[in-house]
């Protein structure tokens, strides 16, 4: 039996599966994205969003791993950290981060995985004209996402980072982590405070429900300073407004996202 998609593609007994899992699930925009690009390079996949609740996360994750048409899975929040003891191979980025969002099955049946959040975020800004390369960078957030873009703009080239993050032990590691794999970048822990940056960016998931505020007061912002927010949302986030207000360039989730795909696809041996 095959079923004809809203799109008039057709998934049949041959088409290969990726999954997306987190919990939430149903704001996620991915799977259309993947499966559009998928069907553009010529393969018969589909990306399926599974909402898996933390209490069944390891029977589910095994069971899935255990189907043979399954392919590839992305971790979104709140598991990217917890999919690494899933692999049997972390690549460079994953091993930095502690964390990984995407894993593929390779020829040899084994798992590898790797972290992309970064590098879609550096490509996002990238291709709107906004280069990393010796830019002085406030990031807010040093979780899993934090962790990923940390290591994707010291690696771009940027001069400094400063992070900040409620959880002050969590920022301080994450800049122990990116001190040892880019000495070239001078690392900070410190207040989320504009002044001395020519960069802005929100690694929280602050902005996403409705009611939230900004990341971190941040007053008038300099109209030279680029501001870009990782929360995916159809509407700007609290953050994008008032970098808009001020007549700072913004970027928001779905750029990172478009910059994703286009690593993820690379990943998972799709050009």
């Amino acid at each position: 039996m095959t079923t004809t998609t809203d799109a008039g593609r057709i998934v049949d007994g041959a088409t290969r599966l990726y999954g997306i899992i987190g919990d939430p699930i149903a704001q996620v925009g991915s799977p259309r994205v993947f499966t559009e690009r998928f069907r553009a390079a010529g393969r018969n996949a589909v990306l399926v969003p599974f909402h898996v609740l933390g209490a069944a996360f390891d029977e589910t994750v095994r069971g899935l791993m255990a189907l043979a048409n399954l392919d590839g899975l992305i971790a979104t929040v709140p598991y990217k950290a917890r999919m690494l003891s899933y692999v049997d191979r972390v690549m460079r980025t994953g091993q930095q981060v502690g964390a990984i969002n995407a894993m593929r099955r390779d020829a040899d049946g084994k798992w590898t995985g790797d972290m992309f959040d970064g590098r879609g975020l550096v490509r996002g800004l990238a291709a709107r004209g906004h280069s990393v390369a010796g830019r002085r960078v406030l990031l807010i957030g040093a979780g899993g996402a934090g962790s990923a873009i940390a290591c994707a703009l010291a690696e771009a080239g940027a001069a400094g980072l400063t992070l900040f993050d409620i959880e002050d032990a969590k920022a301080r590691a994450l800049s122990a982590r990116v001190s040892a794999a880019f000495p070239a970048c001078q690392i900070r822990v410190d207040s989320p405070t504009p002044a001395g940056h020519d960069m802005i960016v929100n690694a929280t998931p602050i902005g996403m429900a409705p009611g939230d505020g900004l990341p971190a007061q941040l007053g008038t912002l300099d109209p030279k300073v680029v501001v870009a927010d990782v929360v995916l949302k159809e509407t700007a986030t609290p953050l994008l407004r008032h970098a808009d207000a001020c007549g700072c360039p913004t970027m928001g989730g779905r750029a990172m996202l478009e910059g994703q795909v286009d690593e993820m696809l690379r990943f998972f041996g799709m050009q």
